[in-house]
């Protein structure tokens, strides 16, 4: 059960104006930063491809059950049944279980704000803006400070918590001769429910239920504060693991330029497949920062071109025009600048693609200029046609 409240604010031009005029600078700052993370992406994406190429050119399995001295140093894949003799135990709770992993996982019932704002423009540049904030109890495995709340009274979450979300790891996971290193043993990921044993003894304020545990009076009626706890584990499995061989441990591979390589897959999967997999989750991570660089650029010159949206909202139609006007010449040099930066790095990295891209770039820019040029001489063009008409009205 929530409830709400609305807050109505309103802002000056004058303010608007000189919130706008700091945007401006921080949207240089982002321009900056977009360029820096799109120039970095296509270094790190190309030497990532690269150092994977000529791992895959170096590779040898072997097999899992079978001690191999002369392959020490050498980067190798094996496949076979990873498994753990340690019994992984909560320190709080009465759970164990011989596994690769064990995570205990709590939500705490909390209270969350929302919030959803309306702004209305008026003649002479001020605003008005409807903000209603919602506050409703959730289920959240993080928390939520209450304290920055914009109604905190009323709303207040704990700032302690009896149980807390952990993970435990066997300190030795083996796949027949050999150990995983630190590395290979991060990458393993796949959970799946545990079940708990019924009847068993747990500490004062502490039930247990289909899922797991429950910390406070009556799960039927959850008050703030209360914890649902579950748990989840890792058995032993088949795993595919590539990496450098050194001694009887496998661990990360690294490649003539530097880069890293330690790759695990939950499965029987073959050294090829393995690295294909890893080439196209290089080309994704590619394409993800991409758009966070391109769009950040478009939300940059958004910023810049702002103050001349709050100027003409002086007459707030005009304003809405302008705005509309700024976006898309926002979204056409965001763009514009992250295929520019893009192509620089792979004129750097890869020039013939390079080229390519700066092609498309400055097509973009021409496009943009004789668009600009075509509205220019439209304007003219319909003031050379009223002039005479107010003239002959007149």
């Amino acid at each position: 059960m929530g409830d709400r409240f609305t807050e109505i604010t309103h802002t000056s031009w004058f303010s608007r104006i000189g919130s706008s005029i700091k945007g401006l600078l921080f949207g240089i700052l982002f321009i900056v930063i977009g360029v820096c993370l799109l120039f970095w992406n296509e270094g790190r994406a190309v030497k990532t491809h690269k150092a994977l190429v000529e791992s895959q050119g170096l590779v040898v399995s072997i097999n899992a059950q079978e001690a191999a001295p002369q392959m020490n140093g050498k980067l190798v894949h094996l496949t076979g049944e990873a498994t753990s003799t340690q019994t992984l135990s909560d320190n709080l709770l009465p759970v164990s279980v011989q596994a690769l992993k064990l995570q205990r996982k709590v939500e705490t019932y909390q209270w969350e704000e929302t919030s959803h704002s309306e702004e209305k423009k008026n003649m002479g540049g001020d605003t008005e803006t409807i903000t209603t904030y919602s506050y409703e109890k959730v289920w959240s495995e993080k928390y939520i400070d209450s304290s920055a709340f914009k109604k905190p009274t009323g709303h207040q979450n704990p700032e302690k918590w009896r149980y807390q979300s952990e993970l435990w790891t066997a300190d030795q996971i083996s796949i027949g001769q050999y150990q995983l290193s630190e590395t290979h043993k991060n990458k393993i990921n796949n959970f799946q429910t545990l079940v708990i044993p019924r009847n068993i003894e747990l500490p004062k304020g502490v039930a247990q239920n289909s899922d797991g545990f429950y910390y406070g009076k009556d799960e039927r009626q959850p008050k703030i504060g209360d914890q649902q706890i579950s748990f989840s584990y890792i058995p032993a499995q088949t795993y595919s693991v590539i990496g450098d061989l050194a001694g009887t441990t496998l661990t990360e591979h690294i490649a003539s330029n530097g880069r890293s390589i330690a790759l695990l897959q939950a499965g029987m999967h073959t050294a090829d497949a393995m690295f294909e997999k890893a080439k196209s989750d290089n080309a994704t991570l590619t394409w993800m920062i991409r758009l966070a660089g391109s769009l950040l650029l478009i939300i940059a010159f958004n910023m810049i071109f702002k103050p001349l949206s709050v100027l003409a909202d002086i007459a707030p139609l005009f304003g809405n025009i302008v705005a509309i006007g700024t976006g898309i010449v926002s979204f056409l040099l965001g763009i514009i600048s992250a295929l520019t930066t893009i192509s620089i790095a792979w004129i750097f990295y890869r020039p013939l693609v390079g080229l390519v891209l700066l092609v498309v770039a400055a097509g973009l820019v021409y496009l943009l200029k004789h668009k600009s040029n075509q509205v220019a001489k439209q304007s003219l063009r319909q003031h050379s046609i009223d002039e005479p008409i107010r003239a002959a009205g007149n």
